[in-house]
């Protein structure tokens, strides 16, 4: 009898180091594949309160900022209104798109990315809209070069402008971009 209590300890012990060998592999395995990287979409949000006068060329010409619902407008027709824009580190941006009141003169918006070691810019986006008699609130949308889209902090700041006059209202922007972790 004590031959048989032998063998099977020795049978437990040997399927025991099989499941064993077979976790260690399986372990393995998963530390020679990649990680998994995942993708998600985000939304900056500018909102007309966000932007200040890029110069106030006739001080008799008044521009108003309205909360309810939020619209830039302004009776001057040389004048725009810039905001800052912070997106996070290595984001991928993706679109833009500009909602306005579309009236009797263009809306005219751009985002700008500024190389901080030379002084330099480039337009990354930009849309001059046309013209309606009966003022009507719509949006419109630009997608961004792919050359300008990873957005390094490190190296450009980055901005974003609207030019409006007489019926045409400035409401919001938004931004979207994309990161991956």
């Amino acid at each position: 009898m004590p031959h048989r209590a032998t063998l099977r300890t020795v049978a437990l012990l040997a399927a025991g180091a099989a499941m064993g060998a077979l976790a260690v592999a399986g372990s393995s395995a998963g530390a020679n594949t990649p990680p998994r990287h995942v993708t998600t979409v985000g939304h900056l949000s500018l909102d007309s309160s966000a932007f200040v006068p890029d110069g106030i060329h006739n001080s008799a010409t008044d521009y108003f900022n309205t909360w309810d619902p939020a619209t830039l407008s302004n009776q001057d027709s040389g004048r725009c209104f810039d905001a800052a824009v912070n997106l996070p580190p290595n984001a991928s941006l993706k679109h833009v798109t500009i909602y306005y009141t579309q009236g009797s003169q263009t809306l005219y918006a751009e985002l700008n990315r500024q190389t901080l070691a030379t002084h330099t810019d480039a337009t990354l986006f930009s849309v001059t809209t046309t013209t309606v008699v009966t003022p009507a609130y719509t949006s419109v949308t630009r997608s961004i070069a792919p050359k300008y889209a990873l957005v390094t902090n490190l190296l450009y700041a980055y901005s974003l402008g609207v030019c409006i006059s007489a019926s045409t209202t400035f409401t919001a922007a938004v931004l979207t971009y994309t990161t991956t972790t």
